[in-house]
């Protein structure tokens, strides 16, 4: 079992990942697709406990950002983990490793509801999918590919974009990822979700922190919740996270990459060209033309 590797529509090579069944596409940060097999094959098998966090979402959509909020939640302190989302990832780490792991866990995971555990069903773990609009969501995961060594890719973003959206690259088509989850919600749902939208949390941190802690039947006083949000502040979690031996980032990212880079709400409007937008567009709305759910903001508060 080896890499995927593709091309964009300029010509340019990417690995993409590990092929771990039906053309689905796993990432494979260390190098070892057996692993990544094994551990996909596994996880229909995994056991949560009562009291995990189950945080859903598809690449670049406020992952590590809601991971270090719950965090926070769970240790009722404003203070980041030593801990990172990557460690407790589900179709990235081996049972065996996770579930070392104290409690309670935030466990979290990019794959679609049919790829999740069974156990879901039975154990019923309160479950958080955030979203993000696809624009940014689509700039993220870019510049994510041209940062990371591992995808090997340094293309231009207008070949990159169609492949994002015909869903060849790890983790498949954001559409068909939200439309799965749309299935989920609508028909009734076998285990509790709360559902939130990256833009709301950046526009209104406040109220988007007090709704979660109502479906997580938490509570914290006010002062913990400002500091809680200050403390995953964007600047905060870029400056504070993801520091360790140069020689270890020098590995694994390219020189100036910023794992946190902008976090911003239309930043992709630096990014997309007419043509982009339009082909984006059009892809994008016949595709969820049958959505009745996803509502996503393009543009933050005019400065």
């Amino acid at each position: 079992m080896t890499s995927v590797i593709i091309e964009d529509k300029g010509g340019v090579k990417m690995k993409v990942g590990v092929d771990v069944g039906d053309g689905f596409i796993t990432p494979d940060p260390k190098g070892a697709p057996e692993e990544v097999k094994q551990v996909f094959d596994m996880l229909p098998e995994f056991k949560f406990r009562p009291d995990d966090i189950l945080l859903c979402t598809y690449q670049k959509t406020g992952t590590h950002w809601l991971f270090e909020i719950l965090s926070m939640i769970n240790n009722r302190k404003a203070e980041l983990t030593q801990m990172t989302k990557g460690r407790c990832m589900l179709e990235i780490v081996p049972q065996s490793a996770i579930n070392q792991l104290p409690s309670p866990r935030v466990l979290n995971s990019h794959y679609p509801p049919r790829l999740l555990p069974k156990d879901k069903a039975l154990s019923k773990p309160k479950t958080i999918l955030c979203v993000r609009n696809p624009k940014d969501t689509a700039v993220s995961f870019y510049n994510h590919m041209k940062g990371f060594r591992t995808y090997d890719y340094d293309g231009k973003f207008s070949d990159w974009l169609p492949i994002f959206l015909e869903g060849k690259l790890e983790y498949g088509k954001y559409t068909d990822y939200l439309l799965e989850w749309e299935k989920v919600i609508t028909k009734g749902k076998d285990f509790p979700i709360h559902l939130m939208y990256y833009e709301d949390l950046k526009l209104d941190g406040e109220a988007e922190l007090e709704r979660l802690l109502n479906f997580l039947d938490i509570e914290l006083d006010k002062q913990l919740q400002k500091d809680i949000l200050n403390a995953c502040g964007f600047d905060k979690m870029a400056s504070d996270k993801f520091q360790g031996p140069k020689h270890i980032v020098d590995k694994m990212f390219r020189e100036n990459f910023r794992f946190f880079r902008k976090g911003e709400i239309g930043d992709w409007k630096n990014w997309f060209t007419c043509a982009d937008n339009e082909m984006f567009d059009e892809t994008w709305t016949k595709e969820m033309a049958n959505s009745k759910l996803f509502e996503f903001k393009y543009s933050g508060p005019r400065s």
